[in-house]
């Protein structure tokens, strides 16, 4: 027995009508997610990021990749992710310049220049925050991990530092840095919450293969965004400033048959002393002159150990030392600027190693540097040498 086809007319107005309610949920489910993107605590917070470095100061170097290059592109990212969130987001720079005024400011005064003008447009822009992203370098390989720093003495960019280096820190289960407090230029002198953050070392081999990778530099800049969010979750209108938040760890005293000579640790976590044993009725007969000229040779020779490591090349000489009112006053021959390694993290803990060396001596309570006679200079360009550093404690 033949089954006879069965044909099911339907209208064309019913057809019409199923594609409509179809598109409609369609652009429904798209607005609500978009929604949900949009409608967080980032909408219309004014962004500014930094991508350090650029044109003619690539920053750190190493197999063929320029730090400047890296900054850019994970700046470039993080603008996106921001964006997506509903921030307003402006860059210092999205190609690859400089911000010098050859022919107008030279000398020790350029790099304060290109710094102020890149603090100069975030200060313009009425931002909430400032992000300075950097990589960093070191001539030990093994070094490595992502790292955020902030300005002592403010809060806000204490916390903001904080929730950013969580979020980095889950990218990286080994890396057991902390965001620290640094004295940079960009985040001291910047009128809102500002912080650098160091994405990785490009010196590290491991750590060079990852920065190379878009998928990395992409969870980069989305872990980066996540700490902005959760900054503004927690308080959508800012912090307040307050006094200076955490005590600089200083040099301890000596005992009386030792002086010490301060060099960071391998993985640039800390400062590691290593004790000098002197002659008493030697030590006692020098000057403090005689004193602190001998600390510092000491400290330019490098570390005795394989644990430590130097900053300062060995080729550097000190032009003059004087003592004026507590404070040592060192000339360097610009050997320490330019065999420079690279990187904010080794510059800052450079200048730490050489306060710490200094100011253990009783009489001497801050440290002047001068690069070829030339006050204001910068060792790495992160760090100006235009104030005295402090004894700290």
């Amino acid at each position: 027995m033949l089954q006879r086809p069965i044909i099911v007319l339907i209208r064309r107005i019913w057809v019409l009508g199923i594609i409509i309610v179809f598109i409609i949920t369609l652009i429904g489910a798209g607005s609500i997610k978009l929604t949900s993107v949009i409608s967080s605590s980032l909408i219309n917070k004014v962004i500014v990021i930094d991508p350090g470095h650029g044109g003619a100061d690539p920053g750190a170097k190493n197999s063929g990749l320029q730090e400047k290059d890296i900054n850019l592109d994970i700046s470039l990212r993080l603008r996106d992710s921001l964006k997506s969130k509903g921030c307003i987001v402006i860059l210092t720079r999205e190609v690859d310049k400089d911000f010098y005024l050859p022919g107008y400011v030279l000398g020790r005064m350029a790099k304060r220049a290109e710094l102020d003008q890149r603090i100069n447009i975030a200060t313009d822009k009425n931002a909430d925050l400032f992000i300075s992203v950097h990589t960093n370098s070191f001539p030990r390989p093994n070094t490595y991990g992502m790292e955020t720093y902030y300005h002592l003495k403010s809060y806000p960019g204490k916390v903001l530092a904080e929730l950013i280096q969580k979020q980095l820190t889950q990218l990286q289960s080994d890396n057991k840095r902390k965001s620290k407090a640094g004295d940079y230029y960009l985040i001291n002198q910047s009128k809102m919450p500002a912080v650098i953050v160091e994405v990785g070392f490009i010196s590290n081999p491991r750590e060079r293969n990852l920065l190379m990778s878009n998928n990395y530099r992409d969870s980069i800049a989305e872990a980066i965004g996540t700490g902005i969010e959760h900054y503004f979750d927690n308080f959508p209108q800012g912090l307040r400033e307050s006094i200076q938040t955490v005590s600089q760890e200083g040099p301890p005293s000596n005992s009386e048959d030792t002086y010490k000579v301060y060099f960071p640790s391998s993985d640039l976590d800390n400062l590691v002393p290593e004790d000098r044993y002197i002659n008493r009725s030697v030590w006692s007969k020098l000057t403090l002159y005689q004193k602190s000229n001998l600390v510092l040779n000491e400290l330019i020779q490098g570390p005795l150990t394989v644990t430590s490591t130097r900053t300062i090349a060995p080729k550097t000489k000190i032009l003059s030392l004087t003592i004026q009112n507590g404070v040592a006053i060192i000339d360097f021959s610009k050997d320490i600027r330019d065999d420079f390694p690279g990187g904010a993290l080794v510059e800052d803990i450079t200048i730490k190693s050489i306060v710490w060396t200094m100011t253990q001596l009783p009489g001497i309570n801050g440290v002047s540097i001068l690069i070829n006679g030339e006050y204001g200079d910068s060792i790495g360009g992160h760090i100006l040498l235009d104030h005295t550093f402090p004894i700290q404690s």
